[in-house]
């Protein structure tokens, strides 16, 4: 009895020793696996490339239009030009026609004819008067006579000159510029006065586009920026041209405010009025110039700081052991890159904000740009050394590597033109 009694005594305990050993197997942490610590990524400040473009979309247009003015009242003789034919420069529109004044020349000659001959009587007549002593009063009409048919002559004489000139044709009217004839309101034979509308010409081969930039970006935009336009209807060529008027009012369409802005075309070439185009205009360039990721400047106030890092020698993957913050000047920037003036020199070492550093990992980029003054289209490369590289190659420092991006925001939602510009 006493022997089966200690067999389930034992029983008893190796079954509650089971059960703590699975307990505490399931309840009990397991060991812990090893944490992976990510490193603290960092950049070295190195020499770089900063181009700020801005691009829109619109269409081709000529760039004005002329509209010439009669000079003259009269008939027109000859009509020199037709709707769709290109004239030149100097090139006689039109002629008029001689006028015919023979009848007025006639009637005024006959009137001075008459006048000469009323003033020699007036001029007997005083004659008279003063040999027969005539009264002072009588003296003084018939003198007053005298002095008006002597006006009469005058006047009558100028018109007689007058009608004589103008029997001879006006000047004709010539072309003030070369271009299309796009409108004509004159015929042969028919009658035009003075300032009245002719014709209309344009010159297709002066052309502009006229594109649409957002209100954010106008302002960096000024007369004489370069630009190069590239046309749907011609993709394999790239033509050059130069900012030439900035509208003064944008157009809201969606909430969004755009304004046109003008490009002078330097060479047309093929293109026609009414093609598509895409323009990039050229704002800013920098070469050889210190750069970094703009997420990696932090605005804190009116200034902007960098946790620089220090490196000890010999540390394993050149991990950062400490960081400062440190003071720096920004000059220009892109959507990825942005320019050091100074608080730093080349290599030395930033570290990048991570997500849990008041959310600047994340949204750095955009924060930055917006209190930097708004969004750019541009593009950045840096370059290993003092001279400036092709825009692809990148610069790798310790162990970090940047790749630099060509940026753009397409400024297209728009494309027609807006209010009175400023040329």
């Amino acid at each position: 009895m006493n022997s089966k009694k200690r067999i389930w005594i034992t029983l008893a305990i190796i079954i509650v020793l089971v059960a703590s050993a699975v307990t505490g197997y399931v309840l009990w942490p397991k060991s812990q696996e090893e944490i992976v610590v990510e490193p603290t990524p960092s950049i070295p400040v190195q020499k770089g490339e900063i181009t700020v473009l801005i691009k829109g979309a619109g269409s081709i247009k000529p760039t004005s239009q002329t509209v010439v003015y009669a000079d003259h009242e009269g008939n027109i003789n000859q009509v020199n030009a037709k709707i769709n034919t290109r004239v030149q420069k100097g090139q006689v529109l039109f002629t008029y026609k001689n006028k015919d004044n023979a009848k007025d020349i006639t009637q005024q000659t006959n009137t001075l004819k008459q006048q000469q001959s009323d003033l020699q009587d007036k001029q007997e007549q005083y004659k008279q008067l003063v040999m027969n002593n005539a009264t002072p009063t009588e003296l003084d009409s018939a003198r007053l006579g005298i002095e008006k048919g002597k006006d009469d002559i005058t006047v009558t004489e100028t018109e007689i000159a007058r009608l004589q000139k103008d029997q001879a044709a006006p000047a004709p009217l010539l072309s003030p510029i070369s271009g299309t004839i796009t409108k004509m309101s004159v015929s042969p034979g028919g009658a035009v006065s003075s300032g009245a509308e002719a014709f209309t010409i344009i010159d297709y081969q002066d052309l502009s586009a006229t594109i649409q930039v957002d209100e954010l970006d106008v302002l960096k935009i000024h007369q004489g920026l370069k630009a190069t336009l590239q046309l749907d209807a011609i993709p394999d060529q790239t033509y050059n041209g130069k900012v030439s008027m900035i509208a003064n009012e944008g157009a809201i369409k969606n909430g969004v405010s755009t304004f046109g802005v003008t490009i002078h075309l330097d060479q047309p070439g093929e293109i026609k009025a009414g093609m598509s185009a895409q323009a990039t205009i050229l704002v800013e360039q920098k070469k050889n110039i210190l750069v970094l990721p703009i997420e990696s400047v932090i605005q804190q106030g009116n200034q902007y700081v960098v946790q620089k890092a220090r490196v000890s020698a010999g540390t394993q993957n050149a991990q950062p052991d400490t960081t400062t913050e440190q003071k720096v000047s920004i000059g220009i920037h892109d959507d990825s890159q942005i320019e050091i003036k100074s608080g730093l020199k080349e290599g030395d070492l930033v570290v990048i904000p991570s997500s849990d550093m008041s959310g600047l990992s994340t949204s750095a980029s955009a924060s930055t740009m917006s209190n930097m003054g708004g969004s750019d289209d541009s593009s950045s490369t840096p370059t290993s050394d003092s001279s400036s590289t092709d825009s692809s190659s990148t610069d790798s420092s310790s162990n970090t590597s940047t790749d630099s991006s060509n940026t753009t925001t397409d400024n297209s939602s728009d494309s027609s033109s807006t209010g009175g510009g400023t040329p």
